[in-house]
């Protein structure tokens, strides 16, 4: 409940920041279109003032003003366009304003264009904004009042773009801000699923204990009793399940604190030239009698020349093992196990495959993380996420890596890269 308080908290906090960051910008906005305004209107009127004076430039426009009004000719830009944009140009760049715009000339009485900038566009131009009437010298010699307009091309970008300033150390501490929030919940979600799992594994391990503290406990007693009565042979009996049950609960500790050591000082391996083929077949010698109980078969391929190689004997088999016993959980009633190696690239390639139940594309990034297990398998096996986490520490501390191949329903194969 407090970590969905606190993000509510936080989105509110981001919310609330955001919008006080769009409200400075809007008014930021607005008093840039004021400066903005009083600087065109301050243009606009020096330019009407250098127009009104007498000379080759007015005396063009009255022409062509004059010509447009009485004979009706049709083309709106004329080559005194250019010269009254350049004039308009060098007025707002004075002024601070470098906007890309267009210029229209109207008689005031109606909205006819006499005179135009080669930027003007009818269906865009806005002639209510920016507008100044042209001085009595113009007045006097066309004989009616005209009107320049002005209008620039997307003013609000413009006034955004005057005030970047502003607007990117803003912008970019919105996406910083709203970038720790994402990490916040996904550090959060991966926390929510580390519970999860760590949950799932101290129910596990529970009950992984539970069952050969029971049986060491309960054969304890009778160990007792029977010791009081002499019976020493069934005495014995009730020893040896307490020493077989003693084992399990060692080899789970182990399991654990194997791992647990590797993660904390992985680097000091016992490396040591070993005959990789040798350990194979001692593997084999381990896992036969159980494939042969199930009617299944176990195949070895052994192909690197030469197979030895500077390993941590141990670890790698124990490795191995957990491949290997894997295989075996997760294979039908008859278990098809095969066994290769070979030597590419100056590296020791060991395969394990088997013809078992697979693994979905989706689990296969997810198998090598500490206590994950794969949920929904349709197969009844105990453990604690740990194997293919060992074994990827082990690989990885040998300076390897693995490779995993797998098909849902078709089986699993998983290849140590081992170099030299």
């Amino acid at each position: 409940m407090t970590r969905h308080l606190i993000t509510g908290i936080l989105l509110l906090s981001l919310s609330v920041l955001t919008y006080v960051q769009f409200r400075l910008l809007m008014s930021g906005v607005r008093l840039e279109k004021q400066r903005f305004d009083l600087r065109t209107e301050d243009a606009l009127l020096a330019v009407s003032d250098t127009l009104n004076l007498p000379g080759s430039r007015s005396d063009a426009l009255i022409d062509r003003l004059k010509i447009r009004q009485i004979e009706g000719d049709t083309v709106l830009v004329h080559p005194i366009s250019d010269s009254i944009e350049a004039l308009l140009k060098r007025e707002l760049v004075h002024r601070g304003i470098r906007a890309d715009f267009a210029f229209a000339i109207t008689p005031v009485f109606n909205g006819q264009v006499l005179l135009a900038s080669k930027g003007y566009k009818p269906d865009k131009f806005d002639f209510g904004k920016y507008q100044a009437r042209l001085g009595n010298h113009i007045i006097g010699n066309c004989h009616f009042e005209s009107v320049l307009h002005f209008d620039v091309f997307n003013l609000f970008g413009y006034l955004l773009g005057q005030l970047r300033n502003l607007l990117v150390p803003s912008v970019l501490s919105l996406l910083a801000i709203l970038s720790c929030l994402l990490l916040l919940l996904n550090i959060l979600k991966k926390e929510r699923q580390l519970n999860a799992i760590k949950n799932d594994f101290i129910n596990n391990l529970t009950h992984e204990l539970k069952t050969p503290a029971f049986s060491i406990s309960l054969s304890n007693k009778m160990a007792k009793e029977y010791l009081e009565k002499g019976d020493l042979q069934r005495a014995k009996g009730f020893l040896q399940i307490i020493e077989k049950e003693n084992a399990k609960v060692k080899a789970h500790v182990e399991k654990v604190l194997e791992l647990a050591s590797l993660e904390s000082a992985y680097h000091n391996l016992q490396k040591a030239p070993t005959s990789i083929h040798a350990m194979i077949k001692e593997l084999e010698a381990e896992f036969l009698p159980m494939v042969m109980e199930r009617n299944g078969t176990m195949t070895l391929h052994l192909r690197a020349d030469p197979d030895t190689t500077k390993v941590d004997a141990a670890h790698l088999k124990n490795a191995l093992r957990n491949l290997l016993d894997n295989a075996l959980k997760y294979s039908h009633a008859a278990p098809v196990i095969e066994i290769s190696t070979e030597r590419k690239d100056k590296q020791l390639l060991i395969a394990v495959s088997d013809q078992g139940i697979g693994i979905e594309p989706a689990q296969q990034k997810l198998v090598f993380d500490k206590f994950y297990r794969i949920p929904g398998s349709g197969v009844q096996t105990k453990g604690f996420g740990l194997g293919l986490s060992y074994v990827a520490q082990i690989v990885s501390a040998h300076g390897g890596k693995i490779l995993l191949e797998s098909e849902k329903g078709k089986g699993t194969k998983f290849t140590l890269i081992i170099p030299n």
